[in-house]
């Protein structure tokens, strides 16, 4: 026999659970519903005051009491014949006068829209501060000796502002570790203003640039040879010329330029469609040191694009240099170089050749004082498989007096970058450089360098 179940309080059969506990709910939003809006309306004032045939009406309580005092409606919203009777209505705000249209049920109150503050415009249209660097571990040989440390190569602060549609300015303080004391040296890399316009006849971006501003050849090469962080570039590391200099710049592309699915895909650099140019005019020590004459050398670059619709990554280029090296003794400085450029989504190359006579510090000399004779040709060539990957070499090979066969070099680098993103990368690469005199031992060097940008 079975027992009954003995309830405590309700008992509810399973059969009318479901329809009670629905009740129930209902029940309670409904109380919930009601006390809400009974708070909203309980918590809404209203007064309204009719005198001089005008109809006053109140949203606070403060202010009503405050008009009974005084007779003054102070800061209101004035409606003329919006009453019942064509009346004026002044209402405290916007509520007031809501709940008097709303009680009278009259049209509602078009509100005006409301003009945006202005807020204050900063002194200049844009201003963007990024930074660049190169960190590197260095492991290798130099004359005969060992080295392994971690070098700040350097440490860029770029600083670009466009202060008019015309005219922009740019400044870069350079932070670098010396190579052989470890010591960190501050130097400004570039500091320039930059007038400038969209088109003037056959010139597409003509600009002129004045102040420490970058070099014809270099600021090309670099866009190619995009791996700067690993050294210097062939011209550059050979001590021939510098990347930036105090003077004048005049520069522009040629004709137009390239579709925006090859500056997207390939490269934005110089995209005139039948090349570009840059002539300067500098003090001739370069950035890292100061004038120590008045000769003012003449640097210039020609670069033609000479089949835009066929092959748009080719590109042929001239450039030179005439002036005095940078001594009190003014010895002679030219360099002239042709260079032939190649880029596509997969590959640049970059083949130069030189001849020239002494060089940017005014050291190369003979005996007597003239400048030597110089000559050199370099190859660089990057494949790009992926996205994020590239395999690079290049292959330097100067003659820094062509009377003296023994002082010749030959330089070799390999390596493989991984591209992290937008100028951030990672590369490991070998460094090796042969001399011609064998009693001077190989430089070695294998390095992993990370380039961080933004």
């Amino acid at each position: 026999m079975t027992t009954p179940r003995r309830s405590h309080g309700l008992d509810l059969q399973p059969d009318l659970t479901r329809p009670f506990l629905a009740a129930l709910a209902v029940a309670v939003s409904f109380l919930l519903l009601a006390g809400i809006v009974g708070a909203q309306v309980t918590g809404l004032y209203y007064q309204e005051v009719r005198k001089d045939g005008r109809i006053y009406v109140f949203n606070t309580s403060e202010r009503y009491k405050t008009f009974q005092r005084s007779g003054e409606m102070g800061a209101a919203i004035t409606l003329a014949g919006r009453g019942p009777a064509g009346e004026t209505v002044v209402a405290e705000n916007e509520t007031a006068l809501d709940l008097f249209l709303f009680k009278y049920n009259l049209p509602a109150y078009e509100r005006p829209i409301r003009k945006p503050v202005p807020t204050a415009s900063a002194p200049f249209r844009q201003v963007r501060v990024g930074a660049t660097g190169f960190i590197s571990y260095q492991d290798g040989q130099t004359s005969g000796s060992d080295y392994s440390k971690f070098v700040v190569k350097r440490a860029y602060i770029n600083v670009n502002a466009a202060i008019t549609p015309y005219f922009s300015a740019r400044i870069t303080p350079d932070v670098t570790q010396d190579a052989t004391t470890g010591e960190t040296k501050y130097r400004l890399k570039y500091a320039y203003g930059t007038f400038s316009t969209a088109r003037l006849g056959l010139l597409t971006k003509p600009y002129v640039a004045f102040g420490m501003v970058q070099t014809p050849w270099l600021d090309f090469e670099e866009k190619i040879d995009r791996y700067r962080m690993q050294d210097a570039l062939f011209m550059d590391r050979a001590g021939l010329i510098s990347s930036a200099d105090v003077g004048v710049v005049v520069g522009a592309l040629l004709g137009g330029e390239l579709p925006e699915e090859y500056q997207k895909t390939v490269s934005s650099a110089f995209p005139g469609r039948y090349g570009s140019f840059a002539v300067g005019v500098y003090n001739g020590g370069g950035y890292a040191a100061s004038e120590q004459n008045t000769d003012k050398p003449i640097e210039g670059r020609l670069t033609i694009r000479p089949l835009p619709d066929v092959i748009p990554g080719l590109q042929v280029t001239y450039s030179g240099i005439s002036g005095k090296g940078n001594t009190v003794a003014e010895p002679k400085w030219a360099l002239s170089s042709g260079a032939l450029t190649f880029e596509s989504r997969y590959l640049n190359l970059v083949g130069t050749y030189l001849t020239g006579k002494g060089d940017l510090a005014g050291k190369a000399l003979d005996a007597r004082g003239n400048a030597l004779d110089r000559t050199g040709w370099s190859a660089f060539v990057e494949v790009k498989p992926t996205p994020e990957w590239s395999v690079l070499g290049r292959y330097d090979d100067f003659k820094p007096d062509t009377t003296k066969p023994i002082k010749n070099y030959s330089r070799i680098i390999a390596g493989i970058a991984y591209h992290l993103a937008k100028g951030n990368d990672l590369l490991l690469d070998y460094d090796l450089v042969r001399y011609d005199d064998q009693s001077k031992p190989d430089d070695r060097r294998t390095q992993l360098t990370l380039q961080f940008n933004f």
